[in-house]
């Protein structure tokens, strides 16, 4: 599956998936976590774990 964002900052990541996936961003962002687990990728799991952190901090602190 194609990632939506090209960008390597978590938080960056994070807003661009919540702008494009809204409250199924979290899920993506941890099933590209665990495809890249899967596949042995540990800088693209880190990279996708703080991606889904991010993205619950800012649906945390999201103004309602």
């Amino acid at each position: 599956m194609e990632t939506p964002v090209s960008s390597h900052d978590p938080i960056q990541t994070a807003r661009s998936l919540l702008d494009r996936y809204g409250l199924r961003a979290s899920a993506f962002a941890q099933e590209r976590a665990a495809e890249a687990q899967a596949a042995g990728q540990a800088a693209q799991y880190d990279h996708w774990c703080s991606v889904a952190a991010a993205v619950a901090e800012l649906g945390r602190t999201k103004p309602h």
